[in-house]
């Protein structure tokens, strides 16, 4: 039996061949770890599905080809449910990583056993982990900015409430705890929010690392899309998924109270 790789590199794609190719070409010339990359096509066509197609061919890599688009929880549960590494990451096709990334994500994870969750820094997301004009003039010039980046801010980070899933580690004891990610949540986002909740409430840190900046494109699985209807169907289900999470704890709360006020009122009687 072959041995694990210490990480899994789950890539999602959907006809954005283009991208993954520049995405891939950066992971295999950035990434020391041992890792196995799993490519999740939600059915991809024409010049995307034949490239995604030929990747089955390479030593390391697997291919789940999927005949209609689960969007980004479903295809990325499949990639999960395949990994085989002690840590998981989500990367976005569109995403482009630079020297040192990978091992400087697991580094701040290791550092703190309570961080369950580790998001880089970028150009292309939204809160406390965007960049807003960061200082390289073209992606060919990023190598060169990120290994900069690294050493400017080596071994820092910090918490955040919520990190953003183009490119996110996930240790695999948190996976065992939590689970798979809510496919409730269709496109338009907040399946990454929900898990830094989840996770959270597991009692696990979700942490930016500071010394890590990936690229993103950005929205380029959104194409022929609503994007801001879906955001806003995907933000009233968030809304009331934990809404319905903290009646629960206040109903349980309120049991207890009661419970405590009915056995006390026994022992005056008493």
């Amino acid at each position: 039996m072959k041995r694990a790789p210490l990480v899994s590199l789950v890539i999602l794609c959907h006809n954005d061949g283009d991208y993954l190719k520049e995405c891939l070409q950066s992971v295999s010339r950035h990434t020391k770890t041992s890792y196995e990359v799993i490519i999740v096509d939600n059915a991809s066509v024409g010049a995307s599905a034949k490239y995604v197609k030929s990747l089955a061919r390479r030593p390391g890599f697997s291919v789940i080809r999927n005949k209609e688009n689960l969007y980004f929880a479903g295809g990325n549960n499949q990639g999960i449910e395949a990994a085989r590494g002690k840590y998981v990451v989500l990367l976005n096709a569109d995403a482009v990583v630079g020297p040192g990334w990978l091992e400087l994500m697991i580094g701040c994870a290791e550092r703190d056993k309570k961080a369950g969750l580790v998001a880089p820094r970028t150009n292309g997301a939204t809160s406390v982990q965007l960049v807003d004009k960061p200082g390289y003039a073209s992606v060919a010039k990023f190598p060169a900015f990120a290994r900069q980046w690294a050493r400017r801010y080596r071994g820092k980070s910090f918490e955040a409430h919520r990190l953003i899933a183009f490119c996110l580690l996930i240790k695999r004891e948190v996976i065992e705890r939590i689970g798979l990610l809510d496919e409730r949540f269709g496109p338009g986002g907040y399946e990454d929010y929900d898990y830094c909740l989840r996770a959270q409430q597991a009692g696990y840190k979700t942490v930016v690392a500071q010394d890590v900046f990936v690229h993103h494109y950005g929205g380029k699985g959104y194409s022929n899309m609503d994007y801001d209807h879906h955001r806003r169907i995907n933000r009233e289900l968030l809304a009331r998924k934990w809404a319905r999470q903290a009646f629960h704890v206040l109903d349980d709360m309120d049991s207890v109270r009661m419970s405590s006020e009915r056995q006390t009122a026994g022992v005056a009687r008493g």
